[in-house]
């Protein structure tokens, strides 16, 4: 019978606490790092999170990533306040909370232009028939409103003077005032858009066609995290390209994606949505530019004239995106 001494049950031991502790680290290694997602809404615009998160490719980078809806702006108030690592979000939401102080930045850009649309009553039948008339927005200072004042200048009409703007809380509360001739106009995003039309509304403008650059769907992270986690941005940028590219490219996960997180059931409505976004608004590669944040700047400061003071290069962080494609990842995807 073999005998071992004290010297080798003392190797033993060594070997065996060295490879319990090596298969340990391996296994904390392997482990997925867990990540909050943020969303404003259920609509369309993120579309590319959806399908990402539809598509099992935050794992496969990865993470075990939670996808948190917090409604409106309370977002920003809930990722500035450390509970999100990334959130997506309209640029000028995020901008305005960035001008005023709040640590958020640009990191990448998946829609440029914006969805809304200037919808009018059936007997208007142009922008000259505005004067004198009531143009509803959701409210003073949102998005709908920064949007329309310039619009109407252009038109030759005072905002002040020649117009009556008046907050109707929702989009599809405007859409049913319009049609109801309680306003004669509004400005009204799709869906709301989709179902304007359906009751006979009239386009006078679609923004998403003046070819402005103005990101309507940002990726954004605090200053200090994309700091202290260089690696786990560039990681969630790599699953967020490749999501879009089989949001892009599979129609079945696209639909898919936007039933489950987007609350659509009327496969019309789906089929629309996805071809709209797919062919119009989203952008294969989503980078985002100094010239789509300058003009998202120069919106805000119709209102907010300290805007003008501060640089578009402040709210943005390029070198991520402008990496992977250095590094070749982004061909990769989209060879």
């Amino acid at each position: 019978m073999m005998r071992f001494s004290q010297a080798g049950f003392n190797l033993i031991a060594v070997i065996v606490f060295y490879l319990c502790g090596a298969a340990t680290l391996d296994a904390a290694e392997t482990q997925p790092s867990r990540i909050k997602v943020g969303y404003p809404s259920p609509s369309a615009s993120f579309y590319p999170l959806f399908a990402t998160k539809e598509a099992g490719l935050f794992p496969k980078y990865g993470f075990d990533a939670e996808l948190v809806y917090v409604q409106g702006v309370q977002l920003i108030q809930v990722h500035v306040a450390g509970q999100l690592d990334f959130s997506v979000i309209s640029g000028v939401v995020f901008l305005q909370a960035s001008v005023a102080g709040a640590d958020l930045i640009a990191i990448a850009s998946s829609i440029d232009k914006q969805l809304m649309k200037v919808m009018a009553h059936p007997s208007i039948s142009g922008p000259a028939d505005l004067r004198g008339k009531t143009i509803a927005v959701t409210r003073f200072g949102s998005l709908t409103d920064l949007l329309l004042r310039p619009a109407l200048v252009k038109w030759g009409l005072d905002p002040k003077k020649d117009v009556t703007l008046i907050q109707i809380g929702s989009m599809s509360d405007i859409a049913t005032a319009v049609s109801l001739k309680k306003v004669e106009a509004g400005v009204i995003s799709f869906p709301s858009s989709y179902h304007g039309e359906k009751m006979g509304l009239k386009t006078l403008l679609d923004f998403g066609e003046v070819g402005t650059e103005i990101p309507a769907t940002n990726v954004v992270v605090s200053r200090r995290f994309s700091k202290s986690h260089r690696d786990t941005v560039l990681r969630f940028l790599k699953a967020y390209i490749e999501g879009t590219q089989r949001l892009l490219t599979d129609r079945q996960l696209g639909i898919r994606a936007l039933a489950k997180y987007g609350g659509i059931k009327d496969q019309e409505l789906l089929a629309t949505t996805y071809n709209l976004f797919t062919s119009k608004y989203i952008k294969k590669v989503p980078f985002a530019t100094v010239k789509g944040i300058e003009n998202a700047l120069a919106l805000l400061a119709e209102a907010n004239p300290k805007v003008k003071e501060r640089r578009p290069e402040e709210f943005i962080d390029t070198s991520f995106m402008d990496e992977l494609e250095k590094a070749g990842f982004v061909k990769s995807i989209w060879p």
